[in-house]
């Protein structure tokens, strides 16, 4: 299965689960609708008698639900068509994200609506909106953090899925990008296996820098220490004859650079490759320059 169809896959399973959703939604406020209007009939009707103010209650309580139910259906036969809208324009996350954000706008209005039947004015709304966001936000300031650095890398793009990664100046926190969700992004280290990646808080990455790679080929480096009698008298030619060797065995552009410091000649390395092949090649450069650089007659 190829990158794009599993990307499919993954979507139609998404969306297969936002209607079930929507589903058990719907008819929760559908029956609760149910409930209040046989309340509402049998006060109506004489059959019971109860105070003023809870006859009051459930004809608020009745429009909060049918408004609701309407918003839920409403978003049930409509949300499919939102993401098939933004179905070229960019990853699924992005996609995801546009459904929510879509999903939001509908009940909100619904919300609005509601105030707005029952007689509260706008000047109200706002206070009790502004006094409800204050509340919440303080309470899940961690959650909207995260959701707020998630929709950065959403739209900013400081990486995407499949490109390799490196955040901060730790080694143990670079990979390769699985999955970019809502509280920690999933970074795999070895992707031929399944079992060591991890996951990384979204909020590190504000605190963190981040460094791209890439889905190609990117730069690595390494250093090999020797000693002076360790190296052959003839070492330019020798690496020059080292770069060629790499070239033709590896398919793999190769750097040299000679220098000292208290541990003795060292020559760094550059080199170009896959994330997949990095280990690999360095790898094979080592055991090449272990061999090529080697003294002959004690040169």
């Amino acid at each position: 299965m190829n990158e794009k169809s599993s990307r499919s896959s993954l979507m139609n399973v998404k969306s297969r689960l936002v209607h079930k959703l929507l589903n058990k939604v719907f008819l929760f406020f559908v029956f609760m609708t149910i409930i209040a209007l046989v309340f509402i009939i049998a006060v109506d009707r004489k059959i019971i008698e109860v105070p003023v103010i809870v006859t009051n209650t459930l004809g608020s309580l009745l429009i909060i639900f049918v408004s609701y139910a309407l918003a839920t259906l409403f978003t049930k036969l409509t949300v499919n068509s939102i993401l098939n809208y933004f179905e070229g324009m960019g990853q699924i996350e992005e996609r995801i994200l546009m459904g929510k954000m879509y999903l939001a706008f509908v009940y909100l209005l619904a919300t609005l609506v509601t105030f707005w039947q029952l007689g509260i004015t706008i000047q109200n709304i706002a206070i009790f909106l502004g006094l409800i966001t204050t509340g919440f936000a303080f309470a899940i300031r961690d959650v909207i953090l995260s959701y707020f650095i998630w929709f950065i890398l959403l739209t900013k793009k400081p990486f995407k899925i499949g490109d390799y990664i490196k955040v901060g100046e730790d080694e143990d926190m670079e990979g390769l990008v699985k999955h970019i969700g809502l509280f920690y992004v999933v970074v795999d280290p070895t992707p031929d296996t399944y079992e060591d990646y991890f996951k990384i808080p979204n909020k590190i990455f504000l605190e963190k820098p981040i460094k791209n790679y890439g889905r190609g080929k990117f730069r690595n480096q390494f250093d090999m220490y020797f000693d002076m009698e360790e190296l052959p008298a003839n070492l330019p030619s020798k690496v020059e004859a080292l770069k060629e060797k790499v070239w033709n065995t590896l398919d793999v552009n190769v750097s040299f650079f000679l220098g000292s410091d208290s541990d003795g000649v060292k020559i760094t390395v550059y080199y170009k490759s896959t994330y997949e092949r990095r280990e690999q090649v360095r790898h094979q450069i080592t055991s090449m320059m272990l061999n090529e650089l080697k003294p002959i007659d004690g040169q």
